[in-house]
């Protein structure tokens, strides 16, 4: 059998994919979104202080954020303007130091500096700059430390790497030792050894960059945060000298004293990749032991409380507590809550079943993080104790125990909440209430009402002073992924386990955040509207978004339908009938739809052109796709619907002279499956992966198993006396039958066991090569032309042939 015929008629190939004809719109985006990528309801940022920030959970990259979270240019410039006096801003010493262009840098350090010219005019009033002039040491140290940046900050380009002038580099150093041992200023003296140790450090002059810190930097009596700077390079040194462990610790005391380089140490310590209990041998004190454990709790991201409570022991007032607690529940979020909540409309699954092993595995967790609560909250030694009465809840929510839940809510009563951890209370009483109720109704509904409205109400704040807010990344707007979450994580599945699509519909909108600059819907709910409403759903929502209900909860519920045009919601119930085939109220509907939004056509993927494809023409082979006869026309939908209408009147009319019109009926609903030049009809998007799929979707009926082409091929055949016309509706009902037939994918065996895949594409290619209409086209048809044709185009046809000969 060749290759080439196996692309005709009944066959899978990859160059289908390769050559695909309209639109193709494949599965596969971007990277998602590090911060969004699990169901979740607990919000990271409720503590005090967002110092820790970096270190907040997700399995998606190595830090949440990798920006230091202060400072140091602003550090070191409040330094320089306390010690040069009250007059000196420090936003010009960051200015001067950090924030120059090129040209003024230069006109500064060729002429100013030296007392040869004025300051350039956008310098002409830096109160630093002015202040050098009465300071000969800074002044001096200042041009030293411009004029070695050219050889410090070397630029690295991936492409065009540049190489350390290491000999410069060791002799800057030792003139900036030199400066250090004659400058009696102790604020200049202190920069002089740390640019003596840098420089060296830069030149890969370990030792003697080692030697600078040990002899003059290590017992340096100052506050100054360019000790911290110095001890980050002596921490680097150590382990480039090859005491990797004394090198981790010393990261661990940047990492906890200096945030500004918070992240830079957190980085190195890990990277050096020392055991923690050697590192630990080296601590001084219980702090430094505190220390020590979070950042390896912050770099685990397995369910894991030993990092928590070794933290809890050693320093229970610190800040690391609540992060690191606060993480063990988003960790929990991701491998128990987002697999074991009913699962969603529309919303993929990246979890499937949860094994037992795993949930038996964070069942345990849960019980280990509810007795660290306890203690929390009853001990007190955390500021911010009452994290634990809420985390509980939390909990307890997350196990379905409301009861608890709503007592450990109540022990907050009374309690002087920070507006943030008041914000939490109340979205755990909303997943409470919600959880309590056994079915929606209207006296259920009402008392989400006011929870809801709260929400309602964050969401539109938080995009409003949300400048940077995107509809596709919700990652930094906690309550607009809190609302989405509810929507259609919650209350969305308990609709449709009700049997109520139409609310389900507009829960999923609700969800979308919105505000003055977001209209669009999210692709959950665009995915849900387009493949999951039936008509009757979509006449129920217009009806709601022509007249609001009265009813307060689903007058709430319907407000963002207004936001909607008119034309996309009846292309959508359109659409609807085209595929309930109910073609007469198709074209009603689209009549109401502007002619220009109907003729947005897919894309031609060979020509790049939007295509539009004439559904009534019929092919034996499925590739190539025959889109249009010359000088032919695409139809868009309401054209469709209304020559479908024209069929049906002919058959009423005619009855006994029919054939022919079932058979182009036929043929157009064959087309509107993915196997056909005018998939567009009935569905919004196209993908190679749908051959021979399960089916997803009401519709697939038609756009994937092909069942009611086949029963009006058939119904053409028994109406026609023609023994050719016989022919092709049978051969086209084979070609119907055939795609009934379930491919094997990888999917279906979770084990990813390849013997079982091959011998399930053994028993499909039996499967397709045994249609049965293929014996009833031998037997009735076989002297007829178009069955010789068939034979010769179609390879399944030929192996079945063969078979049958044997």
């Amino acid at each position: 059998m060749t290759t080439s015929k196996k692309l005709l008629i009944c066959s899978v190939s990859l160059i289908v994919f390769f050559f695909a004809e309209i639109a193709i719109n494949v599965a596969c985006g971007g990277e998602g979104d590090p911060y969004d990528y699990y169901v979740s309801f607990f919000h990271n940022d409720i503590q005090r202080t967002q110092e820790y920030r970096p270190f907040y959970f997700t399995s998606y990259s190595f830090l949440y954020d990798d920006e230091e979270q202060v400072s140091e240019a602003t550090l070191n410039s409040r330094e320089w303007a306390a010690y040069l006096g009250h007059s000196v801003k420090a936003e010009d010493v960051e200015k001067a130091m950090y924030h120059l262009k090129g040209h003024a840098d230069t006109v500064l350090y060729n002429g100013y500096l030296d007392g040869k010219g004025a300051l350039p005019d956008s310098l002409k009033n830096n109160s630093f700059l002015q202040s050098l002039a009465s300071n000969k040491s800074a002044l001096s140290y200042y041009q030293f430390a411009k004029g070695v940046e050219p050889i410090a900050n070397v630029k690295s380009e991936y492409w065009n790497p540049k190489e350390m002038d290491t000999d410069a580099l060791k002799k800057a150093g030792e003139e900036a030792l030199s400066n250090a041992n004659t400058e009696k200023d102790k604020f200049i003296k202190l920069r002089y050894l740390y640019q003596a140790q840098r420089l060296l450090h830069y030149g890969k002059y370990y030792k003697e960059a080692a030697d600078v810190y040990d002899k003059y930097l290590v017992n340096y009596k100052t506050d100054s945060h360019v000790k911290g700077w110095a001890l980050a390079l002596k921490a680097g040194e150590s382990r480039w000298l090859g005491d990797t462990v004394k090198s981790a610790y010393l990261f661990s005391k940047i990492f906890a004293a200096y945030p500004e380089r918070r992240v830079q140490a957190y980085r190195n310590f890990n990277y050096i990749n020392a055991k923690t209990e050697n590192v630990l041998a080296l601590a001084a004190n219980k702090n430094e032991k505190a220390v020590i454990h979070a950042i390896d709790g912050f770099n685990d991201p397995a369910l894991n409380i030993n990092p928590l409570k070794e933290v809890y022991e050693y320093e229970p007032s610190s800040d690391m507590v609540g992060v690191l607690l606060i993480r063990e529940i988003n960790k929990l979020e991701e491998q128990y809550l987002s697999a074991t909540l009913i699962p969603g409309p529309a919303v993929p699954s990246y979890y499937g079943n949860l094994p037992d092993s795993s949930r038996n595995k964070a069942i345990a967790h849960i019980k280990q993080l509810k007795s660290f609560c306890q203690k929390l909250s009853a001990e007190k030694k955390y500021p911010e104790y009452n994290l634990g009465n809420l985390a509980q809840a939390y909990l307890a929510w997350m196990q379905k125990d409301t009861k608890a839940g709503l007592e450990y809510l109540a022990a907050l009563n009374g309690e002087k909440l920070s507006s943030k951890f008041n914000d939490q209370k109340q979205i755990i009483q909303l997943l409470l209430t919600a959880q309590g109720i056994q079915q929606y109704n209207e006296v259920n509904e009402a008392t989400l009402l006011p929870s809801l409205k709260w929400l309602d109400e964050k969401v539109a704040h938080e995009i409003t002073s949300n400048t940077s807010y995107n509809l596709g990344y919700y990652g930094l707007s906690p309550f607009a992924i809190t609302a989405r979450n509810f929507y259609q994580d919650i209350m969305a599945p308990v609709y449709l386990k009700q049997g109520d699509t139409s609310k389900a519909a507009i829960a999923m909108l609700q969800g979308d955040a919105s505000g003055s600059k977001v209209t669009v819907a999210s692709s959950q709910t665009i995915n849900y509207w387009q493949n999951y409403l039936h008509s009757s759903a979509l006449n129920k929502i217009i009806a709601w978004k022509k007249t609001p209900p009265a009813n307060p909860y689903l007058h709430f519920l319907t407000q963002k339908l207004g936001r909607y045009r008119n034309d996309d919601l009846y292309e959508l119930l359109g659409t609807a009938y085209l595929r309930e085939h109910k073609y007469p109220e198709a074209a009603t509907a689209l009549n109401r739809v502007n002619e220009k939004e109907l003729n947005k056509f897919p894309t031609n993927f060979y020509d790049e052109k939007a295509t539009g494809a004439d559904p009534f023409i019929s092919q034996m082979p499925d590739y190539p796709k025959l889109l249009l006869n010359k000088n032919g026309k695409g139809y868009n939908k309401r054209q469709f619907a209304q020559a479908m209408v024209a069929y049906q009147k002919q058959i009423k009319a005619n009855p006994k002279n029919a054939a022919v019109s079932y058979f182009n009926m036929a043929t157009a609903i064959y087309n509107t499956s993915t196997y056909g030049n005018a998939w567009y009809l009935i569905s919004y998007d196209w993908s190679s992966t749908d051959y021979g799929r399960k089916s997803l979707y009401y519709y697939d009926t038609d756009y994937v198993k092909t069942s009611n082409a086949e029963k009006l091929f058939l119904q053409a055949r028994q109406l026609s006396t023609n023994a050719e016309f016989k022919a092709k509706c049978t051969f086209m009902a084979a070609k119907c039958r055939q795609k009934q037939i379930k491919m094997p994918s990888y999917s279906d065996f979770p084990d990813y066991n390849y013997t079982k895949l091959q011998n399930a594409e053994k028993s499909y290619d039996q499967a397709v090569r045994n249609n049965p209409y293929f014996a009833e086209l031998q037997k009735n048809y076989g002297k007829t032309a178009y069955y010789r044709l068939a034979v010769n185009d179609c390879s399944y046809l030929s192996d079945f042939l063969k078979a049958s000969k044997k």
